[in-house]
């Protein structure tokens, strides 16, 4: 199993930069077991797709416009994930892109989840909302979730302190 977590995002574009933001967190506050990798992929686009060979699990963290309150977080899989509009973001291009170029070179990891953060502002700046900053630890924790649903056994290494609401900065 090679398990990839995937932070998207503009960090200097305030709430695009949440996924940046959160797999920074991630990296310096849990221990993973190896089989899961860490990638700040920012706005990289298909620039990422040699980094993401192989892959058999994706979890991709980015700010998602779902018409939901700022600070909402959604999950996408399956079928969810051919409705996300091609390109809809600030970066070059979007998750929706990397994910046709990946199935195109039939390379598309056995199972995909982007878990999304409705941004509340996307111009200049290097610091979240105070909306989307109250649920970076809730996106972490589901991020823990989501590698322990597909992986149990390595739960046990993890050093989680993600389990409840606050503040990330």
């Amino acid at each position: 199993m090679n398990i990839v977590v995937l932070g998207l995002g503009n960090p200097i574009r305030t709430d695009d930069g949440v996924g940046v933001h959160a797999i920074r967190k991630l990296a310096a506050e849990s221990v993973l077991p190896p089989e899961v990798r860490i990638i700040d992929g920012g706005t990289l686009g298909l620039d990422l797709l040699p980094c993401l060979r192989g892959t058999t699990h994706l979890l991709a963290l980015d700010a998602v416009d779902s018409g939901e309150p700022p600070g909402t977080l959604s999950r996408f899989a399956r079928e969810e994930l051919a409705r996300l509009p091609i390109s809809k973001s600030v970066h070059l291009l979007g998750f929706a892109d990397l994910l046709g170029a990946m199935n195109l070179l039939e390379d598309i990891p056995d199972e995909v989840v982007l878990l999304g953060v409705q941004p509340e502002s996307t111009d200049w700046g290097t610091k979240l909302t105070p909306a989307v900053d109250a649920v970076v630890n809730d996106l972490l924790a589901t991020v823990l979730a989501q590698i322990s649903d597909w992986y149990p056994k390595s739960c046990a290494p993890f050093i989680a302190p993600f389990a409840t609401s606050g503040s990330s900065q």
